[in-house]
């Protein structure tokens, strides 16, 4: 074999020595068992918090197992057959963030309403300037005050805080949402691990999230194409497709019609399934906000109020509520025609 001009993890090596298919696949999968299943199974265990959940998150967990495995597979045999083209560096290294990011879309999946939050509160914390966001000497990622960045770093502050310590958010207003992390703050005395921010304003504005099944909405054709993805077993393997085909159709919707669709979309329930877009990585905050060309800001204090009604997205977009029931209908219809025959 010959030296490789980028760096190999040794454990690798004799993967790239053996000719032998039957060899090579036996020794993949000692790797697999010896080296990286601890280390995936580890990051499921502490980023689900498996201790409290329910059997069927549990199966979930074997799912997430499984989807990890396949990807790690997939870059080993490209590293096998192409080493310089695919380097690996380290291969638990690699099993952890492919772990890492699996899991991390499956929380966005099953907890819009967290996730929404928790990218709200990024946002606050790391651009007001009061606050701010960093990682502490354990390589926490911890927020405060803005004055303890200088501060000797120390352990992010355990929070013990009663629902009577702190007045949650009055309203979604940017400003609303401050004044409680603030409180949350001057409790602690210290910085706190940014998850654990979350969890207690989570707690103290009543976020309680329970998996989203579908988009679908009766009478709604657009809701019902990705209804139709979502129960499909080959969306469940590429599950990101239909909804980038979906952003990339809205997006060449006038405006009336993308904002009269986006600010309104609800399943069943009536919750707002605007939240797949940034829930899978399709689009983000400030990208939807572009979509109904709205600031950044002003979107992020709307967020938590969707779905809207139209009455409310007409004063919004200075029109009629009938012209906004009108937009709606025109965009259902250009989406269902370009989108047919795609699932």
């Amino acid at each position: 074999m010959k030296e490789s001009p980028v760096k190999i993890d040794a454990l690798l090596e004799p993967l790239l020595l053996e000719t032998n298919e039957e060899r090579a696949d036996e020794l993949l999968l000692q790797l697999i068992n010896v080296h990286a299943e601890p280390v995936i199974k580890g990051v499921i265990r502490f980023k689900l918090r498996l201790s409290s959940y329910r059997a069927t998150q549990r199966a979930e967990s074997d799912d997430i197992y499984q989807e990890v495995i396949l990807q790690l597979l997939a870059l080993l045999q490209k590293f096998r057959k192409l080493p310089d083209g695919h380097p690996i560096a380290d291969l638990r290294g690699m099993a952890a963030i492919i772990a890492h990011r699996t899991c991390a879309r499956w929380l966005r999946r099953q907890f819009p309403e967290r996730h929404a939050l928790k990218n709200r509160l990024h946002y606050l914390v790391s651009r007001q300037r009061s606050f701010a966001l960093w990682q502490n000497a354990d390589g926490d990622l911890v927020a405060g005050f803005a004055a303890w960045q200088t501060l000797p770093t120390h352990r992010a502050t355990d929070i013990n805080i009663s629902s009577t310590q702190i007045t949650p958010p009055k309203t979604a207003k940017a400003q609303d949402l401050a004044d409680t992390v603030a409180a949350i703050f001057n409790h602690a005395r210290g910085p706190v691990a940014f998850d654990e921010l979350v969890t207690v304003v989570a707690s103290l504005a009543g976020v309680s999230d329970q998996p989203l099944e579908s988009i679908a909405e009766d009478k709604d054709a657009f809701a019902r194409m990705a209804d139709t993805a979502e129960r499909d077993p080959a969306w469940r393997i590429e599950k990101r497709m239909f909804l980038q085909r979906l952003w990339e159709e809205l997006q060449q919707l006038p405006r009336n019609q993308r904002a009269a669709l986006l600010l309104n979309l609800k399943d069943a329930t009536g919750f707002g399934s605007i939240t797949l877009f940034p829930a899978t990585g399709i689009a983000t905050l400030r990208e939807l906000a572009n979509a109904v060309e709205m600031s950044a800001e002003s979107f992020a204090e709307l967020w938590n109020e969707l779905p809207i009604e139209d009455a409310k997205i007409a004063e919004l977009l200075g029109i009629t509520r009938q012209q906004v029931i009108n937009a709606r209908k025109s965009g259902r219809e250009r989406l269902t025609r370009r989108l047919k025959g795609f699932i």
